[in-house]
């Protein structure tokens, strides 16, 4: 039986920054990887009806999903910068534990909770919360995106160097998000190289680990 990965994102393209080159690897060790989006990120189209920009980021979320091996992409389609007043509402914990008990994931992945943005906040607590309910037992690794220190919590350091490109171009891929993506690009290069160091290698990815 494979081996199993759940990536929690509050936007579609969060991954791609903070573990696609951890998510890769993983995808190469013979794990079967479900991505959890929260929000499709429609408020970067104002100039859309959200019916309209929702309908174009999963269309390209799940091709960027099946170009780079995501077996399984779920949305939940919360409201953009509302996911706070929406996690409730919408019976999002019936969802989280339906996609636990068919995945029985041995590694789950989640944003920062000292991320600045509050999305992506709003997941960290979502997905805590519900984890502490359920004692839930996998390895919880915390990713960067807007890269906040956590100097309470471990680090982990996994080597990407195979992967840094894949994940450089699984960035440039969301081009509907061009703009966040490319000020992102140099603090991505910058950070990957940075911890590439802490464990004598070229490029690596942090994690905050909460077990």
């Amino acid at each position: 039986m494979k081996k199993r990965a759940i990536v929690f994102c509050a936007h579609s393209d969060d991954e791609a920054v903070g573990c696609s080159g951890t998510m890769l690897r993983l995808i190469d060790e013979g794990y079967y990887i479900t991505k959890v989006v929260f929000s499709c990120g429609e408020m970067s189209h104002p100039h859309l009806k959200r019916k309209v920009a929702t309908k174009q980021r999963i269309q390209e979320t799940e091709e960027i999903s099946k170009k780079y091996g995501i077996q399984n992409t779920v949305f939940f389609n919360l409201t953009d910068s509302k996911l706070k007043k929406e996690v409730s509402s919408k019976q999002i914990e019936e969802k989280i534990h339906s996609i636990f008990k068919k995945q029985r994931p041995e590694k789950i992945f989640i944003p920062s909770a000292h991320d600045p943005h509050p999305d992506h906040r709003t997941v960290h607590k979502t997905i805590t919360g519900f984890l502490k309910i359920e004692k839930c037992k996998c390895e919880i690794l915390c990713y960067e995106v807007w890269n906040l220190t956590e100097k309470s919590l471990p680090s982990v350091y996994v080597d990407i160097t195979k992967y840094y490109q894949k994940k450089l171009q699984m960035m440039r891929d969301f081009q509907s998000q061009w703009l966040s993506m490319y000020i992102l690009l140099i603090p991505v290069r910058l950070r990957s190289r940075r911890y590439g160091k802490k464990i004598d290698t070229k490029y690596a990815e942090k994690f905050y680990k909460l077990q």
